[in-house]
């Protein structure tokens, strides 16, 4: 009779457990201090000049807009990260790393109509990356001033990835075959 209750009970599991198991989301791996920062200043270095190309080029004012927004608040989210990083006697590197710098070049020799898509898809893809940058940073990051200023960043480019994704919709989706770099 035991043996009739178990069976009738996994008969009636067997749905549920065939069920496919969602996956949790996985964090970014535990970055240290100096590799937060650097990246961190790149990504803000590369949204900043590419935001400043943007400006001398694009015609449409809802990426002229997001272009101005990205030189202030950039310039904003790197001042925190340096004070940050000087607190925790990290040196800031200079420039974009090299990923960003072709990103950069891309952008530059794109001609003038595909320089505005191009922007807002390297935008989405690069804000992507930073929202995952931050978000890991601050919640697995090894320097107690850093993970704070990652988390005053998070709410910021989450924000920018919100505009830069309506926008890239506005404007019928990223270019054909174009990834961002």
């Amino acid at each position: 009779m035991k043996s009739l209750i178990v069976m009738a009970l996994l008969a009636g599991a067997a749905p549920t457990l065939a069920q496919p198991v969602p996956q949790a989301p996985q964090l970014q791996a535990r970055v240290a201090a100096p590799t937060y920062v650097a990246t961190a200043a790149s990504s803000d270095t590369y949204e900043i000049q590419s935001s400043k190309l943007a400006l001398e080029h694009a015609t449409n004012p809802d990426v002229r807009n997001f272009a101005q927004m990205m030189v202030s608040d950039h310039a904003n989210t790197t001042a925190a990260v340096m004070a940050a990083a000087k607190q925790a006697s990290i040196g800031m590197p200079g420039g974009p790393n090299p990923k960003h710098t072709a990103m950069l070049k891309a952008l530059r020799e794109m001609k003038h109509a595909d320089m505005e898509r191009g922007y807002v898809d390297q935008q989405v893809m690069a804000h992507e990356e930073a929202l995952a940058l931050h978000q890991g940073y601050a919640a697995q990051g090894d320097n107690p001033g850093l993970r704070a200023a990652a988390a005053s960043a998070v709410p910021i480019v989450q924000r920018h990835l919100d505009e830069i994704r309506r926008i890239q919709t506005a404007m019928g989706g990223p270019m054909a075959g174009h990834r961002g770099h």
